[in-house]
């Protein structure tokens, strides 16, 4: 499924933002998460749980696990685990090395360098 298109160009999505994006309500995310151990999303320090395109690309692999071929959670995470260890593409992005700026803060710190830049241009 092409749902990258439909995305706005973001690292990361909340839990309410992949539940609407991929159909999964968020307490069924959270229970692959938690007891499935198949999810693993970004936590901030708030332990709010960040998800990647490589995290939406799973969910949608395990909905079709679980909708098509009726798998249980244990089978889902050995059919994934299988997959990861095979030559293709893995499911699971690297983490990121520093955790995500607030949107906000990105604005400002590109507000800040165009107004420095205007600056040397009148020096």
């Amino acid at each position: 499924m092409n749902f990258e298109a439909e995305l706005s160009p973001k690292r990361f999505y909340t839990i309410g933002e992949v539940s609407r994006i991929t159909g999964v309500r968020p307490h069924v995310l959270r229970y692959w998460e938690t007891r499935g151990k198949i999810l693993k999303p970004f936590r901030k320090t708030s332990r709010h749980r960040l998800y990647r395109v490589a995290d939406i690309q799973l969910i949608f692999e395990i909905k079709r696990l679980r909708d098509e071929e009726k798998l249980s959670l244990t089978a889902m995470r050995r059919q994934i685990q299988a997959h990861d260890r095979g030559p293709g593409p893995r499911y699971q992005a690297p983490l990121p090395l520093n955790p995500p700026e607030p949107e906000g803060l990105a604005l400002l710190r590109a507000i800040r360098d165009e107004l420095r830049a205007i600056k040397e241009l009148l020096e």
